[in-house]
């Protein structure tokens, strides 16, 4: 750098001196005539001049050095493997040889440098080799138990004497069922007694109120039955005390009250 700015400093000065002053050129005053106080002043500054050659040339120096480490570093092409050109179909034939030139042969071109062989790849380690299999340990020798021989099979069990044959028992015959006997319904041969809705009122009021509310008769007495107020009520049983239900019609029954016979119909 301190090279630069001399011969910087030098070729300012020679412009200076070599400049042929015009007609705008202010012609300075004679030294000689200035005080001599004013002789010894200073001369104009030039500084901001030399900043500015400094500032250019640093900058040029840092271009120059970017330049020189961007082709240091920028890697060389490396070699273009060429493709093997296919075989022709067909083979043809050679052309016929130039005639002999008078001048000189050119220099063939020189073959191309093979290209280095590839590495060999380095052999696999050789695997172990198996540990030999233990030898099997012996097996412990079983001790030889005699051979017992069978004990004799017991006696045969005396055969049971044959008991004396039976003659069969004769089945028995189940004694008959006889049905119990079935109250008989009420029958045309009713109808003479006297409803209750047709008695005097002081004989209607010595009856409790009756109110009925079903029937159902069938062929098999238990199965019979009477609803009144609300109670189930079955033939020979007490509809109240003192009043009982006698037997169940189709379309009537008939109470006791008091030893008289009524009929009620429904």
């Amino acid at each position: 750098m301190s090279y630069i700015l001399d011969a910087l400093r030098r070729a300012d000065a020679e412009r200076e001196r070599g400049r042929v002053p015009g007609l705008h050129t202010q012609v300075p005053p004679s030294r000689a005539s200035e005080p001599p106080a004013a002789r010894g002043g200073a001369r104009p500054s030039r500084g901001p001049l030399w900043i500015g050659l400094g500032v250019l040339a640093a900058a040029i120096a840092g271009i120059a050095w970017w330049l020189m480490r961007d082709g240091a570093s920028a890697p060389s092409p490396g070699p273009v493997a060429q493709a093997p050109s296919p075989a022709p179909a067909f083979k043809p034939e050679p052309p016929p040889a130039p005639p002999p030139r008078t001048g000189a042969a050119p220099a063939p071109a020189p073959a191309p440098a093979p290209a280095p062989a590839p590495a060999p790849a380095p052999a696999p380690a050789p695997a172990p080799a198996p540990a030999p299999a233990p030898a099997p340990a012996p097996a412990p020798a079983v001790p030889v138990q005699p051979i017992l021989a069978p004990p004799p099979p017991p006696p045969p069990a005396p055969a049971p004497s044959a008991a004396p044959a039976r003659p069969p028992t004769p089945p028995v015959a189940p004694p008959p069922v006889t049905p119990s006997p079935m109250p008989a319904p009420a029958t045309s041969g009713d109808t003479h007694l006297p409803r209750v809705n047709e008695l005097s009122p002081t004989a209607r009021a010595a009856l409790p109120p009756l109110k009925l509310s079903g029937s159902t008769y069938a062929d098999n007495p238990k199965l019979r039955m009477l609803i009144v107020d609300g109670q189930v009520v079955q033939e020979g049983q007490d509809i109240v005390p003192g009043l009982r239900l006698e037997s169940i019609g189709p379309r009537s029954a008939v109470i006791v009250h008091q030893g008289q016979r009524l009929r009620l119909p429904y």
